[in-house]
C-alpha cells in the first residue's frame, strides 16, 4: 500500500507499505506520486497506535445499572465491592471484550488493565482474556486493501493485581492479593492511601515490591488518589523504586495529592520521580469528577501537576481509567478523551503541550507494555491515519483514526461505532 504525502513526525512523506511493514519512508516526491499512480492514502497524518496505562475492565459497563449517587471514590468503591460478589466469567469477559472492542476502533492496540483481588473470578477471566486476544479479538477483523484478505485483529492485554480495598486494612486480603499476583498478572498493585494508617500506607508499598521481586513482575500503585495534602506515598514510591533498582518497572497511577502538596514539597518529590525513573499516569476524566468533593468553592481540579513534572524531565502517561463504571458513567475508550480533557483541565494549552499531549499517547503510553512503537523502515506497519495533518486538529475534533495493523485496515463493524459515536 501507498501513503502519498502524510506527515511522519511533522514532515511530508510518502510511505511504501509491504509484507505488513514499513518498506520505505522518504520525503514526499510529486513527481514520483505522479508516477505511481492512486494511492491508498493522501495527506493527513499517520501515528503509532495508541496504548492505554491505566483501566479497570473489571468494572467496566456496570455504571448503567450501578449509579454512584454522591459521585465519590469511596462511595464508588462500596458499590463495587457489592457487585464483585456477584461476577461471573462469562459476565466478566463480554463485558470487558465490549469495551476492548471499543479500544481497539479508536486506534488502541495495548491495554493495561487493573482487577480487583477480591475477586478470583475476574482475575481468571481477565487472565483468559489476555491470551484470547493475543490470538484474535473476537468479532474484530482486518482486511488487506489490496487483496481484500481478512484475518482476526489482535490486542495486546496487561493485568495488574490491585487490592481494590487495600492489603492490610483487613484479615485475608494480603493472602487474596497475593494469591491473585501469583496467577501470572503482568504488575503487582496497591492502594496505599486507603489503608488504615500512613504506616501500613507505607507498608504496602514495600510489599508490592517484595511480590514484585519475587514474581519478576513490574509495579503499578494507585497512589494518592486524594485531595489530601498529607498523603505522602508517592516519595516512598520513588525511593523503594530507587532502592531496589526499579527504574523504568513503576507506575504510580492518579498521585492527585500532588496538585494540593505545598510547593516546596511538591518540587521534592517530583525530583525524586525523575531521579527514581518512575512513570506517573494522570486519569483526568475520572479525578475532575472525583476529586474536589470535600471542597466548597473555590473547587481543586484534583489533577496532578503534569506541567511541572513535564518540565522537570518525569515520564507521564494519560489514562481512561474508567469506562461507564461504578466511578465514571461516563466514557467511550477513546483516548483522545482524557487527552482532551488533561489540555483542558491542566491548562496545558500551548502548541507544544498539545502536541506533547498527542504524542504521549503513542509514545509514554506504551512505557508500561516496553519500548513505545516507531514509524521507521523496517518496524511492523501498525499506524493510525488521521484526515488531517495538524496534532491540534485531531484534539480539537477528536477524529476517529483508520487503525491499520500489519498494513491491514481495522474493520470496525457498526455496533461498535455507533456505540463509540
Amino acid at each position: 500500500m501507498q501513503l502519498i504525502d502524510v506527515r511522519v513526525d511533522g514532515a511530508r512523506s510518502d510511505v511504501d507499505v509491504r509484507g505488513g511493514r514499513f518498506k520505505r519512508i522518504a520525503p514526499h516526491d510529486p513527481e514520483r506520486a505522479r508516477a505511481e499512480g492512486e494511492a491508498h492514502h493522501s495527506g493527513g497524518m499517520i501515528v503509532p497506535p495508541f496504548a492505554e496505562p491505566h483501566v479497570h475492565l473489571d468494572a467496566t459497563q456496570l455504571g448503567r445499572v450501578l449509579e454512584n449517587e454522591s459521585g465519590t471514590l469511596t462511595e464508588g468503591i462500596a458499590i463495587w465491592s457489592r457487585a464483585r460478589e456477584r461476577l461471573t466469567a462469562e459476565d466478566v469477559r463480554e463485558r470487558a471484550l465490549t469495551t476492548l472492542r471499543w479500544y481497539l476502533a479508536g486506534g488502541t492496540l495495548r491495554v493495561r488493565t487493573h482487577v480487583d483481588t477480591g475477586s478470583v473470578t475476574a482475575a481468571e477471566a481477565l487472565l483468559a482474556l489476555r491470551a484470547e486476544i493475543s490470538a484474535g479479538v473476537p468479532g474484530m477483523w482486518t482486511e488487506d486493501e489490496d487483496t481484500g484478505a481478512r484475518i482476526p485483529a489482535t490486542a495486546e492485554l496487561q493485568v495488574v493485581a490491585f487490592p481494590q480495598e487495600g492489603i492490610l486494612r483487613a484479615p485475608g486480603r494480603r493472602a487474596a492479593w497475593e494469591h491473585v499476583a501469583r496467577l501470572g498478572c503482568d504488575a503487582v498493585g496497591a492502594i496505599p492511601h486507603f489503608e488504615r494508617t500512613t504506616d501500613e500506607g507505607w507498608a504496602s508499598v514495600r510489599l508490592a515490591f517484595d511480590l514484585a521481586e519475587q514474581l519478576g513482575a513490574r509495579v503499578d500503585l494507585h497512589c494518592d488518589e486524594t485531595d489530601d495534602p498529607g498523603s505522602r506515598n508517592l516519595e516512598v514510591v520513588c525511593a523503594e523504586t530507587t532502592d531496589r533498582g526499579f527504574g523504568g518497572r513503576v507506575v504510580a497511577g492518579h498521585c492527585t495529592a500532588l496538585h494540593s502538596y505545598p510547593n516546596p514539597h511538591a518540587a521534592k518529590v517530583i525530583a525524586l520521580v525523575v531521579e527514581s525513573g518512575v512513570q506517573v499516569v494522570t486519569n483526568p476524566l475520572d479525578n475532575v469528577v472525583l476529586q474536589g468533593r470535600f471542597d466548597g468553592y473555590p473547587r481543586r481540579r484534583g489533577l496532578t501537576r503534569v506541567d511541572e513534572l513535564w518540565r522537570e524531565g518525569a515520564r507521564v502517561g494519560i489514562g481512561h481509567d474508567s469506562v461507564i463504571d461504578p466511578w465514571y458513567r461516563l466514557g467511550t475508550a477513546n483516548m483522545l478523551d482524557p487527552a482532551s480533557m488533561l489540555i483542558h483541565v491542566g491548562q496545558l494549552t500551548r502548541t507544544g503541550q498539545m502536541r506533547k499531549v498527542l504524542e504521549t499517547l503513542s509514545g509514554d503510553n506504551h512505557l508500561p507494555f516496553g519500548e513505545p512503537p516507531k514509524i521507521i523502515e523496517g518496524a511492523p506497519a501498525d499506524f493510525l491515519w488521521f484526515p488531517t495533518p495538524d496534532p491540534i486538529e485531531v484534539l480539537r475534533r477528536r477524529c476517529a483514526p483508520r487503525v491499520y495493523q500489519g498494513g491491514r485496515r481495522l474493520i470496525v463493524p457498526a455496533d461498535v461505532m455507533e456505540a463509540t459515536g
